[in-house]
């Protein structure tokens, strides 16, 4: 069960507390944002270690570092752009090269976390693109790719076979990566 987010007011006062040592926000903080930016992390270095080491990098680097911290600032939004910069330093270091636009979206996509530094436009248009999805690619691609379940469970449980879930994954990526590739020129 999804844990209910605080709000902005909360968020302030939880990073001026941590801006003053206090461990106990710290550990709030850090339990109801790490499995989304860890989540966040997986869109840029698809991998479930490396994203968890860079998100409690994160963590230890705001943690350790309170005096760049700058309490008017959303903690999360703080703690998103550590975390984004470490996967691109991340991808650089393993000299895989891909646009660094690409993976913003892919990130905003598959977590649930938008980037506030990402053109409000260019979300506006990734939600519509979701929408036109149809029901059944939908529903398998965040199947297989958010919630990570194997083709042959989704086959099971929607009680058809896996080359037909292959299918429909296979078509909705494609019609995403259509879509994204005009949002991600700006057509």
């Amino acid at each position: 069960m999804k844990k209910p987010q605080p709000s902005p007011e909360e968020l302030k006062a939880i990073g001026l507390r941590i801006k003053q040592g206090d461990k106990e926000a710290f550990h709030f903080l850090y339990r109801h944002y790490f499995d989304s930016l860890q989540e966040y992390a997986m869109r840029y270095v698809y991998d479930y270690q490396d994203a968890q080491d860079i998100v409690q990098d994160a963590f230890l680097s705001l943690w350790v570092n309170t005096d760049q911290y700058d309490p008017s600032r959303n903690i999360v939004t703080y703690l998103l752009v550590i975390v984004k910069n470490a996967c691109i330093n991340h991808l650089r270091n393993l000299k895989i090269r891909d646009s660094h636009r690409d993976k913003i979206v892919e990130a905003m996509l598959f977590s649930n976390l938008e980037d506030p530094e990402t053109d409000p436009e260019l979300q506006k248009r990734l939600r519509e693109v979701l929408k036109t999805l149809p029901e059944k690619g939908h529903h398998i691609l965040l199947e297989h790719i958010v919630r990570r379940k194997k083709i042959s469970v989704i086959a099971e449980e929607m009680g058809i076979a896996e080359s037909t879930v292959k299918t429909h994954l296979k078509r909705t990526l494609k019609t995403l990566r259509e879509n994204l590739l005009f949002i991600l020129i700006g057509i």
